[in-house]
């Protein structure tokens, strides 16, 4: 189908089909501007001739282009994944090391002194890749626990940790903590060596076991690294044979990895790449093995130390600096081991509410197909029932319409008649138990309705020698519901109380509303002996009554009324003993009071 362009909006642009074409999209405009920077930086470098202005625009350019790249990571950190979010601003971070490094490096220059060695700025240095290894620890395109991200914050402490240990030990100690001592620029070479090409063997795995957007973005992170990497090297190596000067073709590849690490977040954020599910171990295992390959070599270290160095003051300097590095470590571990144990344990309590959970949601399913089985069996026996009924008020009406009938016989046909209407009765309530007769909802005040429940049944408890409290909170908003059958669920509820006590020679019903968020709770709370088994109490046929006594039905017909309203019915035994029955209403909000509101029945209650 061929659509038509009318003129109202741009004509949307065709697909090139040359499949050579498919990498025009490296030519954005951030590529652009990113090429025509450094071409602009190596013409300069090139052509233009050494001297102060020249220099002040390489360390310009050398302070700006961490900042041009932190632009572009922290342009992917709005997304709705904290964990990815967090790791953009931890590579951010990085880069915002290395900035601040270059700034620290380049104010001698500034000032027209010379590159000389600055311990502050190689701790910057250095310390810069803390955070991209924290950040690879996240690992962002797997779905974790949400404990991972919190556990990665004290794992960026052990790993800063563990880098200023290394620092110290391999670098400052053996130079008496100058940079200027001989020897001190070959160890923080062979170090940050050592260092720099440890995010390119983590990333090359990453890229190797992903895939989508994220294999993209983790082979840009690769290629920028390693360029970064090579590039510190070539800026070290002609430190070392003093040939390097700033603004010179030895700048350009570094300049160059931290404009593509500008542009791998600038596309993470046109990608938007989604987690996948996690498989296997937690995510977080690259820093626990890290952070338990350190404290292990903490301790060879420091023997090292002891043994190698054994009455000089570089060696005394290593031992302390282990002993120290040895206390944090533990501290730190222990801090991470206390907040799993609280995360392992919110997680075992979170586990045994949702067993609980769904145990009381299969047993509110099987009850729910008792009801609905004995439903259908009511509805069936009521409709059988109903057509003899219809019979018998036929055959009475004839019977009292008989001119030559004697008094015994329309006073038979009247007994005949109110029996039938009794057994019609019980017809409609088994009809109703089986959902088959519409109810008719309306507003109600549930205090009301509660009061009027008590008075009805003050002389039953008072035969019984129970004492009913009623304790309402008052102004609570309206319920939606059917009088009568609520009532009827308030009467079996006292009823079952008042029976329950009786036995014992009395007690005291105690009953309470009061507003839970956006429902309305009814709480039943008697003295008696409470239940043997809340778990079976609103099963159809369950009754601890003897023979003749009661049929188990009635708080079944309570549990379906209740489901009727949209409600809860739950039951349970009290702490001080008796039982509680608990009835949980949706509650009405209405902009005007309760009582403007009511209908006639309602207001008769």
């Amino acid at each position: 189908m061929v659509r038509k362009y009318y003129g109202f909006f741009p004509a949307p642009r065709t697909r090139i089909p040359y499949p050579l074409m498919s990498g025009v999209r490296w030519l954005s405009r951030p590529f652009l501007l990113a090429c025509f920077l450094l071409a602009t930086y190596a013409a300069v470098a090139m052509f233009v001739a050494p001297g102060r202005a020249r220099s002040a625009f390489g360390v310009v350019v050398l302070c700006l282009a961490p900042l041009v790249a932190n632009l572009g990571l922290l342009s992917s950190s709005g997304s709705h994944f904290r964990r990815q979010n967090t790791f953009w601003v931890l590579w951010a971070a990085g880069c915002a090391l290395w900035s601040a490094a270059e700034l620290l490096w380049a104010i001698p220059l500034l000032r027209g002194g010379r590159i000389a060695p600055q311990g502050v700025a190689d701790l910057l240095f250095f310390l810069s890749f803390a955070p991209m290894l924290a950040a690879l620890s996240l690992r962002p395109h797997r779905r974790c626990v949400a404990n991972a991200l919190r556990n990665g914050y004290v794992d960026l402490l052990l790993l800063f940790g563990l880098w200023l240990y290394l620092y110290g030990y391999f670098v400052l100690a053996p130079s008496d903590f100058s940079a200027r001592s001989p020897g001190y620029a070959l160890r923080y070479a062979g170090l940050a060596a050592a260092v720099n090409f440890l995010l390119a063997p983590l990333l090359f795995h990453l890229w190797r076991t992903t895939r989508g957007g994220w294999r993209q973005l983790y082979g840009h992170l690769l290629g920028a690294a390693t360029l970064h990497a090579a590039g510190w090297l070539a800026i070290r190596w002609a430190l070392a044979r003093g040939v390097y000067h700033p603004c010179s073709l030895w700048d350009v590849p570094l300049i160059a990895s931290f404009l593509w690490f500008g542009w791998t977040g600038m596309e993470a954020h046109r990608l938007k790449p989604a987690p996948v599910e996690r498989r296997g171990a937690l995510s977080h295992r690259w820093a626990l093995r890290l952070e338990a390959t350190g404290i292990i070599s903490l301790s060879l270290l420091g023997a090292l130390a002891m043994l190698g160095g054994r009455g000089t003051r570089t060696g005394q300097i290593q031992g302390d600096l282990t002993l120290g590095a040895i206390v944090v470590g533990m501290l730190l571990l222990l801090l991470r081991q206390r907040r799993v144990d609280r995360y392992r344990h919110r997680l075992l309590e979170q586990t045994q509410i949702s067993l609980d959970k769904k145990n009381r949601l299969q047993a509110y399913l099987v009850l729910t197909e008792k009801l609905a089985s004995l439903g259908d069996l009511a509805a069936g026996a009521a409709r059988g029932i109903s057509d003899p009924l219809t019979a018998i008020f036929g055959y009475t009406a004839l019977l009292m319409a008989e001119s030559d009938a004697g008094p015994r016989v329309r006073t038979a046909a009247q007994k005949i008649e109110a029996q039938a209407h009794r057994t019609r009765g019980l017809v409609e309530n088994l009809l109703r138990f089986a959902r088959q007769v519409p109810s008719e909802k309306a507003l109600l005040d549930l205090n009301a309705l509660l009061s009027s429940v008590v008075q009805l049944h003050r002389f039953h408890l008072a035969d019984s020698s129970v004492v009913a409290d009623l304790d309402r909170e008052p102004d609570l908003p309206a319920v939606r519901g059917d009088p009568k059958l609520l009532l009827q669920v308030f009467d079996e509820i006292i009823e079952n109380a008042a029976d329950a006590m009786r036995p014992q020679g009395g007690g005291r019903l105690k009953i309470r509303t009061h507003l839970e968020g956006d429902r309305i709770v009814a709480e039943f709370a008697d003295t008696g002996p409470g239940l043997d088994h809340p778990e079976l109490v609103f099963d159809p046929f369950y009754t601890t009554k003897g023979i003749g006594e009661g049929t188990g039905l009635g708080l079944s017909m309570c549990f379906g009324i209740i489901q009727e309203h949209a409600g809860e019915i739950s039951c349970a035994n009290g702490p001080k003993g008796g039982a509680v029955f608990r009835i949980a209403l949706p509650a009405v909000v209405l902009p005007l009071p309760l009582k403007s509101f009511l209908d006639p029945v309602a207001r008769s209650l």
